[in-house]
């Protein structure tokens, strides 16, 4: 994950020269005013000339060299925001300077510090005064107290420069620097930092960093990174949070180039990411041309590289300072964007007589949030998150780690009377959808016979056993007969005590057929199209196994799945609603 962060900000680093993003200074924007300690150099000696006061300018902020440090040292250049004069004086001017008069060995370098530095010393309370006396005062205004030479701010003063520069690289490398072959540009013999804090994530604190022994001062080895590309990182990472985020059903993820993108060709896919809207794996309106165009012009770019054919989608957690990776898919081809959407619009296409909304992963999401409608925050993300994977990357998963869920939510609607169908068909058609995609394989094969067959089939995925299509048949009847009894008896329907609380196992399913007929023979309502159906159920019931070998959730989901096609089943199977037998 790292390199691939790393390629973006390669791709958008505006300069080649890694180093100068390493030793930017800070251009804050609230200093309203500089005041400057002036020097000037006679020969080999060095006067203090008095001091200067200006007005701020941003656009020249990177010569003052502010880059702040400890805040009870030294700041990494001499200069540095004015709060009290005497302590900023002591602290952060004159201190920079003391402390680099036993570090420079070169004798004219030594001589200007040396020189600075008791100038300062001598001169503190006169400048102390003079600053105190005519330094801008009132709301708002803040200054800042840096130094200059022959006329030059501390950024144009190469000796000084050399100094700040030294500083941030030995606070980044450490003193007991270590050289090595950088992870990221492959450079070997560079310097290397001790720890990559760029993501939050990565700590020290914790067992299990084999690669470093297990010794904290050796930890180095995990992820070794130079100097010189642990800015670039930086900047990726930064671009990654402003430009690639998108919002996900009360989750955030990033879409980033894969690490197969040829460097070169990063600036062009980065173009083209910015170009995907914030729509895109929800599957709302207008997403589906923005991918389709994407793959598209992904493939007619870079047809002639071999290496450029996928991306990563990053589920990361940021709250304040903490960070945290919920879920990294790689490899997640133009191609496989294709197949979600097709798939989307087929189900979309056999559904859409029987339920008028748009398919999309809230599908999913409302049955993988919360296993306790009481619960303040959700408690099944990683389950979401699970099945978000295997639907990018196409791996397969087994009904039953869906059915607990789904099964959960139905029977609640079922017993509290809220949105009961709604609520099973989001179920049944987002089964389907898994099929479809194949991530659930089934055997496809003809089952039955007749304007039965014609109406079932186009729902029948996932009905590869003569029992599934006996149970979902089953759901079709029981509607029927509870809405004949809704009509005889002015909208009760006693009839719903049969399912048991959608708990049936088989005995009680077997025993729900015959109960379904003598229900419909009471109000004279076993019409042509209800024999056909039990007729369909009785045989498929015949060539079952005596074990159905279906969990208590597999065998009510088929059924409430058959209620919810019930309408759409009888509709089309061209008999009147209430045609009886002759």
């Amino acid at each position: 994950m790292l390199y691939d962060v790393y390629r973006v900000g390669k791709a958008i680093c505006k300069t080649n020269n890694s180093d100068d993003k390493l030793l930017v200074p800070e251009t804050p924007r609230n200093i309203t005013n500089v005041i400057s300690l002036c020097f000037k150099r006679r020969g080999e000696e060095v006067i203090y000339t008095g001091i200067d006061i200006t007005d701020y300018n941003v656009d020249m902020a990177h010569k003052y060299l502010l880059r702040t440090g400890s805040s009870r040292g030294t700041n990494h250049g001499p200069s540095a925001q004015l709060t009290e004069v005497d302590k900023t004086l002591k602290i952060k001017i004159a201190a920079w300077f003391k402390d680099l008069q036993s570090e420079k060995s070169d004798e004219n370098d030594q001589n200007l510090i040396s020189q600075i530095y008791q100038l300062i010393s001598d001169n503190q309370k006169k400048m102390e005064d003079y600053i105190n006396e005519n330094m801008p005062k009132g709301k708002g205004i803040k200054n800042l107290l840096t130094v200059k030479v022959d006329g030059k701010f501390p950024a144009d003063v190469e000796l000084f420069y050399q100094c700040y520069s030294d500083k941030i690289r030995r606070k980044l490398i450490g003193e007991d620097n270590h050289k090595g072959t950088c992870c990221l540009c492959g450079k070997k013999s560079v310097y290397l930092l001790p720890k990559v804090d760029v993501f939050k994530f990565y700590t020290l604190d914790k067992p299990g960093f084999i690669s470093g022994g297990f010794q904290k001062e050796d930890i180095w080895r995990n992820c070794p990174v130079c100097i010189s590309c642990e800015p670039i990182l930086r900047e990726g990472k930064k671009y990654m949070l402003e430009n690639l985020g998108f919002n996900f059903y009360g989750l955030r993820y990033y879409l980033i180039p894969s690490s197969t993108f040829n460097q070169d060709l990063q600036g062009i896919l980065v173009d083209l990411l910015e170009n995907i809207s914030a729509k895109s794996f929800s599957f709302k309106e207008g997403a589906a041309k923005e991918i389709d165009s994407l793959s598209d012009d992904i493939f007619d770019e870079l047809a002639e590289y071999r290496d450029v054919n996928s991306f990563r989608i990053i589920f990361f957690f940021k709250k304040q300072s903490a960070e945290r990776i919920l879920l990294d898919i790689k490899d997640i081809f133009p191609s496989r964007f294709r197949e979600l959407y097709s798939a989307k619009y087929k189900i979309e296409e056999i559904y859409n007589s029987i339920i008028d909304e748009k398919f999309n992963f809230s599908y999913f999401r409302e049955f993988l949030s919360k296993s306790d409608n009481k619960m303040n925050k959700n408690d099944l993300d990683n389950n979401f998150l699970s099945l978000t994977k295997d639907i990018f990357t196409g791996e397969k998963l087994s009904i039953e780690t869906l059915l607990p869920h789904y099964m959960r939510n139905i029977r609640h609607a079922f017993l509290n009377d809220e949105k009961f169908y709604a609520t099973t068909l989001h179920a049944w058609i987002g089964v389907n959808y898994l099929y479809e995609i194949g991530c659930m394989d089934y055997r496809r094969e003809n089952f039955m016979e007749g304007n039965l067959k014609e109406m079932l089939s186009p729902y029948s995925a996932g009905l590869d056993t003569d029992v599934k299509r006996a149970l979902v048949l089953t759901g079709v009847l029981v509607r029927k007969v509870m809405n004949i009894q809704a009509k005889e008896l002015n909208g009760s329907t006693h009839f719903t005590s049969k399912l048991k609380g959608l708990k049936m196992r088989q005995s009680d399913v077997q025993g729900l057929i015959s109960e379904t007929v003598n229900k419909m023979n009471e109000y004279n309502s076993y019409s042509k199209a209800s024999r056909e159906i039990v007729t369909a159920i009785s045989e498929f019931i015949f060539k079952s196994p005596t074990d159905w070998k279906l969990s208590i959730d597999e065998i009510n989901f088929y059924i409430v799945g058959g209620m919810s096609l019930s309408k759409k089943i009888y509709d089309g199977l061209n008999v009147k609603p209430n045609e009886e037998e002759e």
